[in-house]
């Protein structure tokens, strides 16, 4: 089928930034209204649109005429829809604390919610789809993020440290035994503080913070970070709780199923299995469910989720993880040499952040310049590329071939 060229839909949200997608797009900046993300995909919410013998065509559309042409056997893991989704994010403010739940548990909670006829567009519905969500983010600005619990024995020197252990009749069982079952209680605890109680929690966390107690700077700091935007809500004990991560342009994290994070902020390319399926626990006006979220969260100490990229040839950098529908490649060509790159016969989205780039699939040529995309099908197999931008490149993984 081919080569075509990507028109992609953006999200407003308020935690967006008012510059990083419209500067990236070419368009003016500041935004009237914040851009938080670009979608590069065929996610029926908001499929990109592509050109079709002068027709404007959607991408999951454009799918379901010919699935095993433009998927390949990448059409087996998602029931013949495109098995993973691209996006751009740009967060200005901190993002809900949230986690995706397992295929199983996805499944079962969107059928069950079917049947008791809970509408799919409804703000009480948890599961959109019956799909898992692992993600992968790159940044391409420096990046905060809180992600996977932190050791308990840590969670414990901290809450101690800023004499909120006081708070919570679960911190002393925890203390103990520092065991799972105690932590998770614990956990659940501190995300569902009521008044006065929070305001007596979040008056001794300022008072700490004032205090310069023997938290660390980088704990701090995102607790001061959270309490500017969010003053009121719980959720500024995260840090106390999750894992900090600074990372610098070109460093990814790999976020399962189960896992609570939350994107503090920064900028960054995205990808992720093609689902919507969110549960929050905090930082957000939106829907919270935290029976949900415990029955889907991990609530072990998760180890460091840094994705290593590797080199596979001269300009070109893998970012390989654990999930079956995705990975993530970056690729910078040269005027001098023709790139070759080889698709493994598997769908692929490409997006041009910097400079620009000439794409060639055999029959057809497509010219990206910054903020462009396309979409290869799998059946065009590989192709070329030149130029002097660079190349964001989300596809399947071959060992699915």
């Amino acid at each position: 089928m081919g080569l075509y060229k990507l028109i992609n839909p953006l999200k407003n949200y308020a935690w967006g930034s008012p510059d990083f997608i419209p500067r990236l797009l070419g368009k003016p900046f500041p935004a009237p209204e914040p851009v938080a993300e670009m979608w590069l995909g065929a996610h029926p919410q908001a499929p990109s649109q592509i050109i079709v013998e002068g027709r404007s065509v959607s991408l999951d559309e454009f799918i379901q005429r010919e699935p095993r042409s433009a998927l390949g056997q990448a059409a087996e893991l998602n029931g013949g829809v495109l098995p993973f989704l691209m996006k751009v994010l740009a967060a200005a403010q901190p993002l809900s604390i949230q986690a995706h739940p397992s295929r199983s548990l996805a499944r079962n909670g969107f059928h069950r919610e079917d049947s008791l006829g809970v509408p799919l567009d409804s703000p009480l519905r948890n599961y959109k789809d019956g799909n898992h969500k692992p993600e992968l983010i790159c940044a391409l600005t420096p990046f905060q993020a809180l992600c996977g619990f932190r050791p308990y024995a840590d969670v414990v020197a901290d809450f101690s440290a800023a004499g909120l252990d006081v708070f919570f009749s679960a911190f002393g069982p925890l203390s103990q035994h520092l065991d799972q079952r105690s932590f998770q209680r614990f956990v659940l605890q501190v995300l569902s503080l009521a008044e006065p109680l929070k305001q007596e929690v979040l008056v001794a966390l300022d008072a700490a913070l004032e205090a310069e107690s023997a938290l660390s700077d980088g704990v701090a700091g995102a607790c001061r970070l959270l309490g500017r935007h969010y003053p009121q809500d719980s959720g500024r004990l995260a840090p106390l709780l999750l894992n900090l991560y600074h990372l610098q342009p070109g460093e990814a994290l790999y976020i399962g199923s189960g896992i609570l994070h939350a994107y503090l902020e920064g900028a960054g390319i995205e990808v992720m299995a093609n689902s919507d399926n969110v549960l929050r626990g905090a930082l957000t006006p939106k829907h919270i469910d935290l029976a949900e979220l415990a029955r889907i969260l991990d609530f072990s100490p998760t180890p460091a989720a840094h994705i290593v990229p590797v080199d596979l040839a001269e300009g070109i950098r893998a970012y390989r993880c654990p999930a079956d529908e995705f990975w993530l490649r970056c690729l910078e060509p040269s005027l001098e040499d023709i790139m070759q790159l080889d698709t493994g016969a598997m769908p692929s989205i490409m997006l041009c952040d910097r400079g620009e780039v000439e794409l060639a699939d055999g029959s057809a040529s497509l010219r990206l310049e910054k903020g462009e995309a396309a979409f290869l099908t799998a059946d065009a197999g590989s192709c070329t590329l030149s130029g002097t931008g660079r190349i964001w490149l989300a596809s399947v993984p071959p060992d699915q071939n």
